[in-house]
């Protein structure tokens, strides 16, 4: 019985440990980035210059740039095939503008190759726009009628078992969006190194970066629990 307590006391340990690293991960994330904001690249590229260079090496001949004044507000557009580069990353030949630029470049790749992944998370993405209204309200309406049994209980009870459903959709799609930013950093990476655009110390450091950068996925993911979280990558 001991080492059943202890058992348990171990396991609660870890996911403890995993939770507060999870939960912190935005905290660090702007923490490193600020840091390696500061820190030069060996190619002593801008982030505006990267995307420049990428768009051609990667054959990404439809993209388009744009800025956005938003820190860390960095993304890729597919419906409009567009590279958003938040302006201290435009005009910044740093360690974090190369990272964070070079991630985003993965999503590109990711939508010119139409890998499952990426179009399975577009189309739960577009999906989860629409039924996620309806989540709360099919709810609130189908318990009221359930309790009131009005015009019978099972009217009630369907309602409430389709808003379980879109609810269920809608993290689904949030489980999609790890392995989808994952993979968008592992090429990401991949670049880095193929065209040898780093050091092998700003290449560790780059690694880190987007290594917190992806526990803020997982952030995401607990984010994505409470529909009424507005916040998209």
């Amino acid at each position: 019985m001991l080492d059943e307590y202890k058992v348990i006391a171990i396991i609660a340990a870890i996911v403890l440990i995993l939770l507060i690293t999870v939960l912190t991960s935005r905290t660090r994330i702007v923490r490193t980035y600020d840091k390696y904001m500061h820190v030069n690249n060996q190619a002593n590229l801008t982030g505006e210059q990267l995307a420049v260079l990428a768009k051609d090496v990667l054959g990404l001949k439809d993209l388009k740039f744009a800025l956005t004044k938003n820190k860390l507000g960095d993304a890729y557009s597919p419906k409009y095939k567009t590279l958003i580069i938040s302006e201290e990353v435009c005009n910044t030949a740093s360690l974090s503008s190369m990272a964070i630029v070079s991630h985003e470049l993965g999503h590109a790749t990711q939508d010119k190759e139409s890998t499952v992944l990426f179009c399975s998370s577009r189309l739960f993405t577009m999906i989860t726009r629409l039924t996620n209204k309806f989540i709360i309200p099919l709810l609130i309406v189908g318990l009221f009628l359930y309790l009131f049994k009005y015009p019978n209980e099972s009217l009630g009870a369907y309602l409430m078992i389709t808003s379980g459903i879109l609810f269920a959709i809608h993290v689904l799609n949030q489980i999609l969006n790890i392995p989808l930013e994952y993979n968008a950093s592992s090429r990401a990476l991949k670049f880095l190194k193929k065209y040898q655009l780093l050091s092998p110390s700003e290449y560790r450091k780059a690694k880190h970066l987007l290594n917190i950068a992806a526990q803020t996925y997982i952030a995401g993911l607990l984010d994505g629990l409470f529909i009424f979280n507005k916040k998209k990558k």
